[in-house]
C-alpha cells in the first residue's frame, strides 16, 4: 500500500523450542504488538476510507512441550487476540505444544506432523503437606487441560478418560488429527 501508510507487521512467528518462560514470552509479546499495530494500522487507514482487514498471525510449532503455567499464559493472549492466530503444526506439538495448537483459531498440520496428548506430569519433593499441596494442584492443572480439550476438539471424554486411566502418550497422525478436530486441515 503506498501513499506514506503504515504496513503491518511480520505475522510468521515460530516456536521451534521448549515451552518455557523465554519462548512463550517472545510469542506473547510478538501477539500483543501485532495486535496494537493493527489496531494502529486500522484507525489510520480509516481516516483514508480504507477498510484494513488484518491477516492472520501463524504460529508455526514443533515442540515436545514444556511448562505449563507459561502455556496456559499464551494460550490467554491468543484468546483474546483481535487478529486471527493459526496455528500449524510442521513436526511435533506435543504435550504444551498440543494444547497451543488446539487453541489456534484455525488450526493445521503438515502431512507427517505428530500431536501428542497425555496428562500433566510432574516430580514432588519437600515434606508430605508440599507435596500433597502439589498434587491438589496437578489435579487441578490436568481438569482444565482435559476440559480445554473436550471443548476444542472432537476428542471425548471417555477417550481422555482411558488415557489418564492407562497413562499413556497418545501419538496422532496428522490424519487422526484431522478426524478429531485437533486440526482443522492438512497441508
Amino acid at each position: 500500500m503506498g501513499d506514506g501508510l503504515p504496513m503491518p507487521q511480520s505475522r510468521n512467528l515460530y516456536l521451534p523450542t521448549q515451552v518455557d518462560q523465554e519462548s512463550m514470552n517472545k510469542l506473547t509479546r510478538s501477539i500483543i504488538d501485532i495486535n496494537e499495530s493493527d489496531d494502529l494500522i486500522e484507525k489510520i487507514y480509516a481516516v483514508h476510507d480504507i477498510e484494513y482487514v488484518p491477516k492472520p498471525i501463524k504460529i508455526y510449532i514443533d515442540t515436545y512441550g514444556g511448562a505449563v503455567y507459561q502455556c496456559f499464559g499464551l494460550i490467554g493472549v491468543m484468546e483474546k487476540s483481535d487478529t486471527p492466530i493459526h496455528t500449524i503444526v510442521t513436526g511435533a506439538a506435543m504435550s504444551c505444544g498440543f494444547m497451543i495448537l488446539i487453541n489456534g483459531h484455525r488450526r493445521f498440520g503438515y502431512q507427517h506432523a505428530t500431536p501428542l496428548y497425555h496428562q500433566v506430569s510432574t516430580g514432588f519433593f519437600g515434606n508430605v503437606k508440599e507435596m500433597e499441596e502439589e498434587l491438589v494442584e496437578a489435579k487441578r492443572l490436568q481438569e482444565k487441560i482435559e476440559e480445554m480439550t473436550l471443548r476444542k476438539t472432537k476428542i471425548s471424554k471417555k477417550r481422555l478418560k482411558k488415557i489418564f486411566d492407562n497413562k499413556v502418550d497418545w501419538y496422532m497422525s496428522a490424519e487422526e488429527a484431522l478426524k478429531l478436530k485437533v486440526i482443522d486441515e492438512i497441508i
